[in-house]
């Protein structure tokens, strides 16, 4: 009988601690998402998947932190993530969002006002960021330009339906979010629409990020306006001379 129960006694006890392994196991395997920092090497048999879920974020935010990301990675390819900066040398930086940021806590991370971060970053609505996207933040002294104009209402609306969000809606039409917030100011949540719902719809818009050597003239060159059409476009440009790899320009 008394072996019976030391029997039992030392069952129990190796079955907590197995749990215990268990459970250490896990919360490294918890903690290794965030072993991969601010950017990755691809490694050979890597995938956007495969990176997004060791790496603790999405393939969705990788696309958005890598704009010119093609559908096919290879190794050795540097892929920027979520919480990157850089300076730009200008008396701005970049930053990539990442997750849990809010344009409030970036506002005081960076020692601005969240309306500096909107007017940098065409920012129509303070609570719609994403993770992966990259903003304009301030990296020294710089005087903050006025965002760029939503694209004007075209006259067009259009009936939500069933599965529909916003994100789809603005990529279907080729705008951004923001641009459809900016002619419906009636929605005050962006993730709370539903079937039946009528909704304006922007015109069009277009935009590029600047690549390496680029200029405003290239670009209006590039896309077929006038570099007067291009300013414009974008009053956010104080200097027409000092633009940065990454940054986000409207080109129609």
């Amino acid at each position: 009988m008394k072996r019976c129960k030391m029997s039992h006694k030392k069952t129990f006890q190796i079955i907590v601690l197995i749990a215990v392994l268990a459970g250490l196991m896990g919360f490294a395997g918890n903690a290794s998402a965030y072993w991969c920092g601010t950017s990755y090497t691809v490694q050979k048999g890597d995938t956007l998947y495969s990176i997004a879920k060791s790496c603790g974020t999405t393939v969705s935010a990788i696309k958005l932190a890598n704009p010119k990301l093609d559908q096919y990675i290879y190794a050795g390819q540097t892929l920027v993530l979520p919480g990157a900066y850089w300076d730009n040398g200008n008396g701005y930086a970049t930053y990539v969002v990442a997750r849990g940021d809010t344009l409030k806590s970036l506002a005081a991370r960076y020692g601005t006002s969240m309306d500096t971060l909107a007017s940098l970053n065409g920012i129509y609505n303070y609570n719609l960021i994403y993770e992966g996207q990259r903003l304009t933040v301030p990296s020294g002294s710089a005087t903050p330009g006025t965002p760029p104009p939503p694209p004007p209402s075209s006259g067009k609306t259009y009936v939500i339906q069933k599965g529909d969000t916003l994100r789809k809606i603005a990529d279907r039409i080729g705008v951004t979010v923001n641009d459809i917030l900016a002619v419906n100011p009636q929605i005050i949540n962006p993730n709370r629409i539903y079937a039946g719902q009528t909704i304006n719809l922007p015109a069009a818009a277009s935009y590029y990020t600047v690549q390496s050597g680029d200029t405003l003239k290239k670009i209006a060159a590039r896309f077929g306006v006038t570099l007067d059409a291009l300013i414009a476009l974008n009053p956010q440009i104080k200097d027409i001379n000092k633009i940065y790899v990454g940054q986000v320009v409207r080109v129609q």
